[in-house]
């Protein structure tokens, strides 16, 4: 009956390490890495919040290139 409680615990632990899913910022700062976890995301060996900030990180990189393109212009 002691070992129920322990294992509790240790899940409970391992369940603390899991990392934190980067922002969209980060992706926005690394368009490479985001394309990579957009890729990941759609043959779905990536799930959860990173796949929604990798590809709105990858939308607000396109956006800035398109804005600066169209900056040049004038």
């Amino acid at each position: 009956m002691t070992r129920l409680p322990l294992l509790f615990i240790a899940v409970a632990g391992l369940a603390a390490c899991s990392p934190q899913p980067r922002s969209s910022d980060y992706f926005v700062a690394h368009p490479d890495e985001a394309k990579r976890v957009v890729a990941d995301c759609k043959a779905g060996s990536h799930r959860g919040d990173e796949c929604v900030n990798a590809t709105a990180g990858v939308a607000a990189a396109e956006s800035a290139e398109r804005m600066k393109l169209y900056k040049k212009s004038f």
